[in-house]
This record gives C-alpha cells, sequence and structure tokens, in this order.
C-alpha cells in the first residue's frame, strides 16, 4: 500500500515539474517574440524617418528656389534699368541666403557648410548695400535696357526647374548655387552694359568676381563626389 502511495506521488511529481517547465518555455518564447517585434518596429520606424529626411531635403531646397524666381518674376518693372536690376538682386540674393540655411542645417559637409556660411555673410552685406542704394535713388527718367532682365528670368526659371534633386542636400546645395551664381553673373553683366548708376556698376563687377570664384570651388568639390 505505502509503495502504491510513493508511486502515485511520483507521478504527480514529475507531471507538476514538465506542466511548470512548459510554462516557462511558453513566456519565454512570448517574451522573445516581443522583443524581436519591437526591434523590428524600430528599425522600420528609423528607416522611415531617413528617408523623410532625405526627401525633405531636395523639397526644401526647391521650395526655397521656386520662392525666389516666383518673387522676382512678380516684380514690377520701374523703367530705369538700375532700379529694376538692385531689386532683383536683392530677391535674387535672399534665395541665395535661404539656400545656404538649408545647407547649414540639413548638410554633413563642413566644407560646404562653411561655404554657405560664407555665401550668407556676403549677400546678406550686399543685400544691405542695394536696399540703402535703392532707398535715396534718383531716377534719371531714362529707359535703357528694356526686357533684358525680364527675359533673363523666364531663362533662370526654366533651367532651375529643370533640376533633378540626388537628395544629398550638399551635391544639391551645391548644384544649384552654382546655377544660382551663374545667372546673378549673367544679371550682373547686364548692370555693368546697361546701368548708369557707378555704385551699382561697381557693385555688378565686384559680384562677377566673387561668384566666379565661388562656381570654381563649387566645380571642384563636386568633381571629388562623383
Amino acid at each position: 500500500m505505502n509503495l502504491k502511495v510513493k508511486s502515485l506521488v511520483l507521478i504527480a511529481v514529475v507531471y507538476l515539474f514538465a506542466s511548470c517547465n512548459g510554462s516557462t518555455s511558453t513566456e519565454s518564447d512570448k517574451k522573445d517574440s516581443s522583443t524581436t517585434h519591437e526591434h523590428t518596429d524600430t528599425i522600420a520606424h528609423e528607416h522611415t524617418t531617413t528617408q523623410s529626411t532625405t526627401g525633405n531635403t531636395g523639397t526644401d531646397l526647391m521650395s526655397v528656389m521656386n520662392s525666389m524666381m516666383n518673387k522676382m518674376h512678380s516684380m514690377k518693372m520701374t523703367g530705369d534699368f538700375d532700379v529694376n536690376w538692385a531689386n532683383m538682386m536683392i530677391e535674387h540674393h535672399q534665395g541665395g541666403i535661404d539656400m545656404a540655411q538649408v545647407e547649414l542645417s540639413q548638410g554633413k559637409d563642413e566644407k560646404m557648410k562653411s561655404k554657405a556660411q560664407e555665401i550668407i555673410t556676403k549677400q546678406k552685406d550686399e543685400q544691405q548695400k542695394l536696399k540703402d542704394i535703392v532707398s535715396s535713388y534718383k531716377s534719371s527718367g531714362m529707359k535703357h535696357g528694356e526686357g533684358e532682365l525680364e527675359k533673363h528670368m523666364n531663362d533662370m526659371m526654366n533651367t532651375m526647374q529643370a533640376m533633378k534633386m540626388s537628395g544629398d542636400v550638399d551635391k544639391d546645395f551645391a548644384t544649384m548655387m552654382m546655377h544660382h551664381h551663374e545667372h546673378g553673373i549673367a544679371m550682373a553683366a547686364m548692370e555693368v552694359k546697361n546701368g548708369m548708376n557707378d555704385e551699382l556698376k561697381k557693385m555688378a563687377q565686384k559680384s562677377i568676381t566673387d561668384q566666379e570664384k565661388d562656381i570654381k570651388e563649387f566645380k571642384q568639390w563636386l568633381s571629388g563626389k562623383k
């Protein structure tokens, strides 16, 4: 009788141990599954965030460029080339400043970020000088160089809108600023040719020299990133 009782007790202990072990294994499996799921969700979230950031970069630069061109295109021409050029260059400089701000906030290359800061400093200074000249300017009343700035504006809009963003903010900034400067040089050359205000003509000539230097630097940097 005692032997039978002992046998039953032994069987019960074995059964209880097996049940507990199975329960522990199940809970462990659930925990591992939960951890794996959370890790997968984190990776997916990080991937989505990276894609979103990359996409926003191109959108920001393109938005700045479009805003600049729309403001320049909607400007009313006064009939005085010097005033028209100065007002256009104020907006053109603002476009360059805004693009440089995008590079500072989103770019990764230190050389391009340094160049962006240099552009902001220079173009803000020139922008203020242009505003000061316009505020005290007395028109000669003579019409000269009519239609040249407007025609160039259309050319610039077609060129800039045809650009394709790569998703690399440093490369896109360098490429856009090259085109931005090229159009700035073309407009400055018009002021040198048609302008009648000596101070503005000197500013235009200096702008050509400075922006040609910038373009050379951008080209050299981009050639090493292919």
